[in-house]
């Protein structure tokens, strides 16, 4: 509101006065002044100060806030490498087969990796230290050793080697001389026999042993057979005295 010059000074003449009077007389004079004078720029002008809540509200809602871009997540990029599995070496075969509780031992010239072996189940499909059998050829003989737990009765066994060899090979099997024998401090028995084809000829011999290992409890049965008598014997005894009823030194 604009006011003149000689209406201020007559408010500031008035306002140093007290009393009531002072102040209806300067309310008296204000309002003739204000109207001999008015203001074209009456309409008030609102303060920046001044804002209605209502439009602020309203403009804060409306302005679109920013919205929270989602990170990505972090993949690693390193695929972990399998460890590899290492493949057990198998031990190359020389003169002495030391496994499955028992070691068999050949001369010193002879040697596992050529003689045909073969190792498989007995009573199992797989070999291990309670059941399985063995073949190989031996200088001429051609070898079979089986084992099992201890059945108690060596000559059984051998009687029951010699059912299986009229089984698996048709034709005349004729006992011969029968004895005792010693394998590792361990008692046994042994019993030779003479085969021949369904017409007598093709004459085969021989020996079957049978002993049980008392500290394992494994009994075994050994054939060997072949054309040569004396090579025969000489090749079953060299086994019996080399074979040692475990697998340590």
């Amino acid at each position: 509101m604009l006011v003149t010059a000689s209406a201020f000074l007559a408010l500031v003449f008035f306002g140093c006065s007290s009393g009531s009077e002072k102040v209806e007389e300067s309310q008296a004079i204000a309002p003739s002044a204000t109207a001999s004078a008015p203001s074209p720029t009456a309409t008030s002008v609102s303060s920046p100060t001044d804002e209605n809540p209502i439009s602020k509200n309203i403009e804060a809602s409306a302005t679109p806030q920013p919205t929270a871009t989602a990170q990505p997540t972090a993949t690693s990029s390193l695929t972990a490498t399998p460890t590899p599995t290492a493949t057990p070496t198998p031990e190359p075969l020389t003169n002495v087969y030391s496994k499955y509780g028992f070691t068999v031992q050949l001369d010193q010239d002879s040697s596992f990796a050529n003689s045909n072996l073969v190792i498989d189940g007995w009573t199992e499909p797989d070999a291990d230290t309670s059941q399985g059998l063995m073949k190989f050829n031996y200088n001429g003989a051609d070898v079979v050793i089986f084992w099992q737990p201890d059945q108690g009765d060596d000559d059984e066994l051998i009687n029951f080697t010699y059912q299986l060899q009229l089984l698996g090979n048709p034709g005349s099997l004729t006992p011969l001389n029968r004895g005792d024998l010693t394998v590792d401090g361990n008692e046994g028995e042994y019993s030779g026999f003479l085969r021949t084809d369904n017409s007598g000829g093709d004459a085969t011999g021989g020996i079957i042993g049978a002993w049980t290992c008392r500290d394992s409890g494994s009994q075994f049965s050994m054939t060997a057979t072949g054309n040569d008598s004396t090579a025969l014997q000489i090749r079953f005894d060299r086994i019996v005295l080399g074979f040692i009823c475990s697998t340590g030194s």
